[in-house]
């Protein structure tokens, strides 16, 4: 569902960007893990109140596989230590979180730490963070208040119609993990045809998991919620290569790389 109002709130002053929209004032691209850091949190966190929403939830959850492209390095545990306390495992599609937590994915995702994922509210509120400082903030309310403070804040709210990073739903539509679908697994394994369950629980990252007719009720029982399933052959382990090299990026938003849009042959619930 669209939000009826949605803002894109950055550093950087409409009045710096040329006919086309590139910026070329002077505000770097990266975090000042200071005062405008800080800025941003804060008027995140007005919207939110305005909204009022005191909980989000984690969707599209994505760590880097093989190759970081932000402009900031990575760090240890992609920004994720501390936020959940099962760990980095509490870290996927649908997970429910605080304001407060929300908020620190907010920031790991402005210092480029590595993880990323949409803070949502389903049709009521919803925090988007782009490259380069981009934050895109949509609510079921004006916010007249927050957008006041996020001015007051030194930070540009502009209006759009939508944000550039509005959940992907394509014409293909994906096989649900369900008990028809571990059925025809069973039958698959016995017949030699499959023999290893790949556990996409992040993007860009996988657990693997070895499959026999005995197996398979434990494999289901401990897969993560809302993780996508691909099943191979014994002997067919293999790995999907990594993104792409980004093209020249001149100082406008485009959308997060990450966003891969994969179908797999199994969904869990």
């Amino acid at each position: 569902m669209r939000l009826p109002y949605v803002y894109r709130v950055t550093k950087y002053d409409p009045a710096d960007r040329d006919d086309r929209g590139h910026y070329t004032g002077s505000e770097d691209v990266v975090s000042d893990h200071g005062e405008v850091e800080a800025a941003y949190l804060r008027a995140i966190a007005a919207f939110a109140a305005d909204t009022g929403v005191d909980h989000l939830a984690v969707r599209e959850p994505q760590i880097p596989s093989y190759v970081h492209f932000g402009v900031e390095p990575p760090v240890d545990g992609y920004g994720l230590t501390g936020l959940f306390p099962a760990g980095p495992t509490g870290f996927f599609d649908g997970a429910e979180v605080t304001l407060g937590t929300g908020l620190e994915l907010v920031r790991a995702m402005l210092r480029d730490n590595g993880a990323w994922c949409r803070l949502e509210v389903e049709g009521t509120f919803a925090v988007h963070v782009g490259w380069d400082q981009y934050v895109y903030v949509g609510s079921s309310r004006p916010c007249d208040e927050a957008l006041a403070g996020t001015r007051a804040l030194g930070l540009f709210p502009e209006r759009l119609d939508a944000s550039p990073y509005d959940m992907e739903t394509g014409e293909d539509v994906q096989r649900p993990g369900d008990d028809d679908f571990w059925a025809a697994l069973h039958r698959a394994v016995e017949a030699g045809r499959a023999g290893l369950l790949e556990e996409m629980h992040l993007e860009g990252a996988s657990r693997w998991h070895r499959l026999t007719s005995d197996t398979i009720d434990t494999v289901r029982a401990g897969l993560a919620p809302r993780a996508r399933l691909a099943v191979h052959r014994s002997h067919a382990r293999q790995r999907r290569s990594g993104p792409g090299p980004l093209a020249d990026r001149p100082h406008t938003e485009r959308p997060h790389l990450g966003r891969t849009g994969r179908h797999q042959p199994g969904h869990t619930s």
